[in-house]
This record gives structure tokens, C-alpha cells and sequence, in this order.
């Protein structure tokens, strides 16, 4: 009898659980239906005016004071004291070039009062502030809608950079509100033909969607390079965000350290080896008494106070935080978004090699052209870990979809395009462009994602259009100050295999004819075996050199060549493997991906690369230019190609070959007595592949043609 009441009471207790859980669901179904129909009945005008307030990378200076004047005069607000933090020894921090295991992204989310009338944002896992129709703040419930929606161009743009990550041989991290909508994002990547394969989810609820500013900073400890996180703090006004890395740190297990210095990831720029690059937006930030923001016991929104810094305050702590050898603070851009954030036109693929975003001559009348300039100037007069000079290449400023440029400082921030807000994973770099098929300057995108190449060796790079829809541009990234890098953030690989390397590049004759390669290579189990591949250029296979050690850490082993060449370019890599079984090169990408230098008799330094030269776009926009080129035939050519070339002004018509690496292999003055002339281009003797036609005048009208040539 007893047995069969326990079996009786069991039932009931699982039918009430069931019914308990379907009444959830069905709640639940509800309210998602409602805040769907809310989002829908939004005029474009108050979706921009939700993202220009509330969603923007940096909350803007008006919001931060209208909700501290909301704050009652006799308000008490909790200190947060500027307690010492003990942070792990034998800790470093890795550069974003290196091995990750997983990317962390926040799908974005509308947050609505419960009354579905108004947006709101929450302050805590209950409630929100919102504003009425009159602009009077409200605090309350809210519920948060996942953005799967054709509103805006977020949830693509959320699903193309998962699939890169997973292409990229890394998990995706996915932040999300509500557990359900787990299978709702999983539901619209595979309508979208981009299924999720390997991922996992994180249900905390957030503000924005910029994780590279608020989340984990992962760096390794000890000597079995363990992996833990550095816990910043945010902006005051997005107190979820700021939770975000411990409650992640939670869920995986993962050791947290909390500190009270403000600091955002977009402003961190480490080069693996113990440097810092950032900029001085970070004093302003840790130069006020605002904290973090939270509701207090009356059930009102406050600030929690805290001590201001100095100068020296801060520099202090970011060398202890992140165990520095070298720190350098450069000026701010002004025009960026607000931000300030270095990673709107620095990245790094190495630790002695940067890229930067150079600005045209056409913009020299922008302040952020002449500090981007004075920036670049002071980080090629460092020196890296290896005790040579940093090395730094460009890439091109972004242009407006009309191919025209920016005609003042508040024009670009109305944009703050850029191809350096671009994430690392692994072998992958996911890059943000500004066209697609349908509308937009596709031809301009092509050529800098074909010099990008260059410029990051062997990566395979995935492009995502981050702008909005053609008639509502309020919908992607345009304007908000970030792109993909914003809203992306590395977690570390596991077991790291680690290689510190100077390497030889460029003109390299000050070495004679022996070339030493020397390396440090750590890892937790020690490493089995470590060499250095080489080759001449052209060559299809690769010679291996053993690197040999007399010690745990410094490999060394010597390229020797002839030292009576004439001219040689050598190409070569690192490669390691742990005695646990693990195998890095270095560059990360190679064999596709390598680093070379030139020597010889006759070999000279090479000269600095105009990119803006290159692309053919220095001096004018060749939309409008008088010089004209029509019937370039045969394209593709073989044995010889010509062309038409008129212009209203009579002038000498200058000819250049450009190849894809930048180098020009052809060049010629042509003097004319009218104002067209048929132009032969004898193609035999050059290599196959794509080559770029510039013709210019003494008038400073120019021209550029694509020529394929096919033997």
C-alpha cells in the first residue's frame, strides 16, 4: 500500500512539475510574441534613437549625466574600495595572433519594459530603467527579445562571424539572455546555411553586445600555464556587461581576478612578449569618482563612488595587471566614436609587426590624419622584445559607399569606418568590409582585402559586410565607433606551445652570408623537437634545419647562403612540438604564411609602400578624373594587351604595372600629340596573374585597370 502511495505521490509531483514547466513555456511564448510585436510596430526613428542612446559602443556623456542627476541629493552610495589585488606569478599575457580555443560573442537583444511600451536596460537580473514619452526615467521588470529579426543587419552579421569562428577551428562562445532562445539562434543560423557545429552557450543577461570591451581577459600562469582571467571594470553604465567575465569565469571553471581600474579590451593592444600599447582615453576613465551603476536598498539607481587616479596610479597598475616589461600611452584619436580605442587603427600579427590603417593624403586636413601619423612614427621607434626596432605595415582607410571621402572631422565619425577593427582566429582573420553584391563599393573592398593579404601572411581572410540596410545605415556598425573586432573576444587556447621569435625580414645584409635563427619555445610537458624550414623564393620544397638548444628555452640553428649572390630572397618558418604532442609554428599560419628577407650584392632596402599609390586613388578620385581608359583587350592576354586612352587635356601620359604584392613591374612616358592614343602592353614576359594598369598625367588625373595575364 505504502509503495504504491509513494508511487501515486511521485506522478503527481512530476505532473505538477510538467504542468508547471508547460504554464513557463507557454508564459514565456507569450511574452516573446508580445515583444515581437513591439519591435515590429518601431518606426526606423525610434530604433535609431534606442541604438544612438542605449546601444552605442560607448554610452554617450548626456545619458551618463541624465541618470546621475536621477540620483536623490541624500542618496548614500556604496564605495568600492581600491582593495590590492595578489594576481598569480609567472603570469603573461598572449598576443591576439595566438592559438585560441573559443571566441566570445553577446547576440544582441532588444530589453523592453514588461508593459511591452517602452525599451529598457537592465541594471540587474530584475529590473531596468526606461523612459516615458515625457523622458522621465522608470525603473522596473523588463524582458529581453534575441534579435533574429530583418529590422537590422545585427543578427547576419552575428551569425557570419560564429560561422568564421568555426571556421577558424575555434568554438564559439555565445552569450545569451534567455536559455530558450538557444534554439532559436540555432534555428536561424541553419535557415541562414550556416548550422552551428561547435559551440556552446552562456545564458547571463547584458547590455550591449561589445564584448571585446567587457570581456575576459585570459592570460596564463604558473608553470603548467594554466589559464585564468583578468576581470576589468566597464562603464558605469552597463552594469550586466561588467558581470559578464565572472559569470563566464564561473561557468568554465576558470580562475577570475576582479579590479576596480575601468579599462575597455578595445584599448588594449599586447604583443605577447610583455608590451602595452593603449591610449590615454584610459585616464579619463579612471580619473572621475563614478562606478559602477546599481540599484540600491530604496530601490533607486545609483553610482557606486570610487578613488580617482592619477597618471602614475594607472600606469602602475596596468604594469602590475598585466606583469609589463614596457607600457606606452599614446594620444587619443578624437574623432573615433568616443572611444578612443587603439583598435580602430592598430593591430599586430606578430610580435615585432604591426599593421596599421594609414589615413590618404586627401584627409590631411582631419586632426585624427596628423595623430594616427604622430602615433605610427612613435611605435616604429620602439623596439620589440628582441631588441630590434618594430616593423609596421599599412593597410587603406575605408572609403563612403559613393567612393568619395570623408569632407570633415564629424563626417567620418559619422562612419568611423575601418579595416584594422578585424578579429584573429587562429589562421582565419574575420574582416569587416563596407559592400556586398547588391549595392556598395565592391571593386574598392576587393582591392584592400588583395593587399590586406600581403600584409597578413597566409591568413585566410573571411569578410563580413558590417554596414546597415541601403536606406536605414542606423542598423549595422556605421557610426557606432567598432565593427567585428568590438564585439568579439579571444579565450585562449589550452596547452599553449609558445614561440618567441626575431625574426629576419625585409633587406637583410648587414648578416653577410650566414643568417642565425634563434628562438625561445616553451610549454608545460618541455619541447620533443623545434626546426626552422627555409627555402629560396620560388622553390616548391622546403629544407629543414634542426634548431638545437644548450638550455630549456633558446633554440638556435643558421641559414648559410653564398655571400657572392647577387640577389637572393629567402623564405622560412618555425616549427615546434611539445613533448605532450603538440605542434605551433611560427608565423602561425605558416607554411601558407611565412616571414623572408633579401640579400645579395645588388640587393638594396626596400622602398616604403604607398598603398593609396597602389590602389591607383592617391591624388584624385578616379570617378571623376579626365583621363579615360576604355577597350583594355584582350583581358585576359597572353602574348600582348592594348588600349584606349583619351583625355581633354593634352599632356604626357605616364604608364605603371602594379603587381598583387605592390611591386611595379612596368613603367613608362608616353608623349601624344592628340588627346587619345591606342596603348600596347607586350605581356609575355610577365608572370601570370593580376596585375593593376595606373595611368596618370601631369594634371593630376588618374586612371586604374585590372589585367589578368594567362599563359
Amino acid at each position: 500500500m505504502l509503495k504504491k502511495i509513494s508511487i501515486i505521490l511521485i506522478a503527481l509531483v512530476v505532473g505538477l512539475c510538467n504542468t508547471y514547466a508547460q504554464n513557463l513555456d507557454k508564459s514565456f511564448e507569450l511574452k516573446m510574441n508580445r515583444g515581437k510585436q513591439f519591435i515590429k510596430n518601431q518606426t526606423p526613428q525610434m530604433l535609431a534613437k534606442y541604438y544612438q542612446q542605449q546601444k552605442a559602443r560607448k554610452p554617450s556623456i548626456e545619458q551618463q549625466t541624465k541618470l546621475r542627476g536621477y540620483m536623490s541629493s541624500d542618496q548614500t552610495c556604496e564605495t568600492k574600495g581600491q582593495k590590492s589585488l595578489e594576481l598569480p606569478n609567472n603570469r603573461w599575457f598572449p598576443g591576439e595572433f595566438e592559438e585560441v580555443q573559443a571566441i566570445l560573442i553577446a547576440w544582441e537583444y532588444f530589453h523592453v519594459d514588461t508593459s511591452f511600451t517602452y525599451y529598457s536596460d537592465p541594471v540587474n537580473d530584475t529590473s531596468g530603467y526606461y523612459y516615458d514619452n515625457q523622458d522621465v526615467i522608470h525603473i522596473g521588470p523588463y524582458f529581453s527579445i534575441v534579435d533574429t529579426s530583418d529590422l537590422t543587419r545585427f543578427p547576419i552579421i552575428m551569425a557570419q562571424i560564429a560561422d568564421a569562428v568555426q571556421q577558424g577551428g575555434a568554438q564559439v562562445w555565445i552569450n545569451i539572455c534567455n536559455a530558450q532562445d538557444s534554439f532559436v539562434i540555432k534555428k536561424y543560423m541553419h535557415n541562414q546555411g550556416m548550422p552551428l557545429t561547435n559551440y556552446r552557450f552562456f545564458v547571463n543577461t547584458n547590455n550591449a553586445m561589445w564584448c571585446r570591451d567587457y570581456g575576459p581577459v585570459g592570460f596564463y600562469y604558473s608553470e603548467d600555464d594554466s589559464l585564468a582571467f583578468l576581470d576589468l571594470e566597464y562603464y558605469g553604465g552597463r552594469p550586466m556587461d561588467d558581470l559578464i567575465p565572472i559569470k563566464v569565469a564561473e561557468q568554465c571553471n576558470i580562475p577570475v581576478y576582479t579590479t576596480g581600474i575601468e579599462y575597455e579590451g578595445g584599448n588594449i593592444l599586447l604583443d605577447g612578449a610583455g608590451s602595452l600599447f593603449t591610449s590615454e582615453q584610459l585616464y579619463a576613465e579612471n580619473q572621475d569618482t563614478y562606478g559602477q551603476m546599481y540599484i540600491n536598498d530604496l530601490g533607486n539607481i545609483a553610482f557606486r563612488t570610487k578613488t580617482a587616479l592619477s597618471k602614475q596610479q594607472i600606469d602602475d597598475s596596468l604594469t602590475y595587471l598585466f606583469n609589463l616589461n614596457y607600457l606606452k600611452v599614446l594620444p587619443s584619436l578624437k574623432y573615433d566614436g568616443g572611444t578612443g580605442h587603439i583598435d580602430l587603427y592598430a593591430s599586430m600579427w606578430d610580435e615585432n609587426n604591426f599593421v596599421f590603417t594609414q589615413y590618404p593624403p586627401e584627409l590631411s586636413n582631419l586632426k585624427d590624419y596628423s595623430i594616427s601619423l604622430k602615433n605610427v612614427d612613435t611605435i616604429l621607434s620602439l623596439y620589440s622584445y628582441h631588441g630590434k626596432k618594430y616593423r609596421g605595415c599599412n593597410i587603406p582607410l575605408p572609403r563612403k559607399d559613393d567612393a568619395s571621402w570623408y569632407s570633415s572631422n564629424f563626417d567620418y565619425e559619422e562612419y568611423t569606418r575601418t579595416y584594422s577593427n578585424s578579429t584573429f582566429v587562429n589562421n582565419v582573420i574575420i574582416q569587416p568590409i563596407f559592400s556586398n553584391d547588391e549595392w556598395g563599393a565592391r571593386i574598392w573592398d576587393s582591392r584592400a582585402i588583395n593587399l590586406m593579404k600581403r600584409q597578413f601572411p597566409g591568413y585566410t581572410i573571411i569578410p563580413i559586410d558590417i554596414r546597415g540596410y541601403e536606406d536605414e545605415p542606423y542598423a549595422g556598425f556605421d557610426g557606432t565607433g567598432g565593427a567585428i573586432h568590438c564585439i568579439t573576444k579571444q579565450i585562449p587556447a589550452e596547452n599553449p606551445v609558445r614561440i618567441l621569435h626575431g625574426s629576419i625580414q625585409g633587406y637583410a645584409n648587414e648578416y653577410n652570408d650566414t643568417f642565425p635563427i634563434e628562438a625561445q619555445i616553451t610549454n608545460k610537458s618541455g619541447i620533443a623537437s623545434a626546426s626552422c624550414f627555409w627555402r629560396v623564393k620560388g622553390q616548391t620544397n622546403w629544407t629543414e634545419l634542426p634548431l638545437l638548444t644548450d638550455n630549456d628555452l633558446l633554440f638556435k640553428a643558421e641559414i648559410i647562403r653564398d655571400v657572392n649572390l647577387l640577389n637572393d630572397t629567402i623564405e622560412y618558418y618555425i616549427s615546434a612540438t611539445s613533448n605532450n604532442g603538440k605542434t605551433i609554428t611560427k608565423p602561425f599560419t605558416a607554411p601558407k604564411g611565412f616571414y623572408w628577407f633579401y640579400h645579395g650584392k645588388n640587393a638594396s632596402p626596400e622602398e616604403p609602400m604607398d598603398i593609396y599609390e597602389i590602389l591607383g586613388i592617391t591624388d584624385n578620385n578616379t570617378k571623376n578624373s579626365t583621363l579615360k581608359v576604355e577597350n583594355l583587350f584582350p583581358n585576359p592576354a597572353n602574348e600582348m594587351a592594348q588600349m584606349v586612352v583619351s583625355n581633354n587635356k593634352k599632356s604626357p601620359i605616364y604608364i605603371k604595372m602594379v603587381n598583387m604584392m605592390g611591386q611595379s613591374v612596368y613603367a613608362n612616358t608616353i608623349n601624344v600629340d592628340d588627346t587619345s592614343v591606342i596603348i600596347q602592353l607586350h605581356t609575355a614576359s610577365f608572370s601570370p596573374g593580376f596585375y593593376n594598369i595606373i595611368i596618370s598625367d601631369n594634371n593630376g588625373n588618374r586612371n586604374v585597370k585590372k589585367l589578368i595575364i594567362q599563359h
